[in-house]
């Protein structure tokens, strides 16, 4: 019998990058003076908008230049050399380790491939999933992918535009209910929407012995 796909996203899934951006915000206030955090939050916004993902090195260079420096890669080092494995969302472990067991799981993450593959990596993540894709935008390859794995695919994600189009390619659908893209949806009509990876592996054990 073939393995469901699962399709899992890494940042605000099973990753809380949020906090992530919280705690290096007060590191920052040390390094660069007060009010250093939230001018990052700010520049962060701006880049995020206009690229569409957090490109690294120009919030990076953007970033220095706001301060008065031309080291950019400093600043990117808190991030970079963060404990990832601090971050990761309560029961992320033992939810990846069910996948892994279960399902062919592949990560699925937007953003910059250089930061996206270090916290991949450093997760141990590339070692638990048969494949790991990283792009610049979801939306337009998950047709190509329904297509390109056989059986059930399954997309867990807290993106309502990357849940609502995997809906219209007839994919099984997880949301997770957290951080930033939640506002102003109460509800996709997800197979199953939730906050917790606990309650997520759990739909997904029943779904599997069907």
């Amino acid at each position: 019998m073939t393995k469901p796909t699962v399709l899992l996203d890494l940042d605000n899934t099973i990753f809380d990058v949020e906090a992530l951006f919280g705690y290096t915000d007060k590191l920052l206030d040390v390094n660069y003076g007060r009010g250093a955090g939230q001018e990052f939050q700010k520049i962060l916004k701006e880049v995020r908008q206009e690229r569409g993902y957090v490109d690294w090195k120009e919030l990076g260079m953007r970033f220095a230049k706001a301060r008065n420096s031309s080291d950019y890669a400093s600043v990117l080092g808190f991030f970079f050399e963060a404990r990832f494995s601090d971050y990761l969302r309560p029961h992320a472990q033992e939810f990846v380790e069910f996948l892994s067991k279960n399902t062919n799981l592949v990560i699925f993450s937007k953003g910059d491939e250089l930061f996206q593959r270090k916290k991949i990596k450093s997760l141990g993540l590339d070692k638990r999933a048969g494949e790991v894709i990283i792009l610049k935008s979801k939306i337009d390859i998950l047709g190509n992918l329904k297509q390109k794995y056989r059986g059930e695919l399954i997309v867990i994600d807290d993106s309502p535009q990357v849940i609502g189009e995997a809906k219209k390619i007839g994919a099984t659908t997880v949301w997770i209910k957290y951080g930033r893209h939640v506002a102003g949806y109460d509800t996709l009509g997800a197979d199953l929407e939730t906050t917790d990876l606990l309650e997520a592996e759990e739909y997904l054990k029943k779904r599997l012995r069907k």
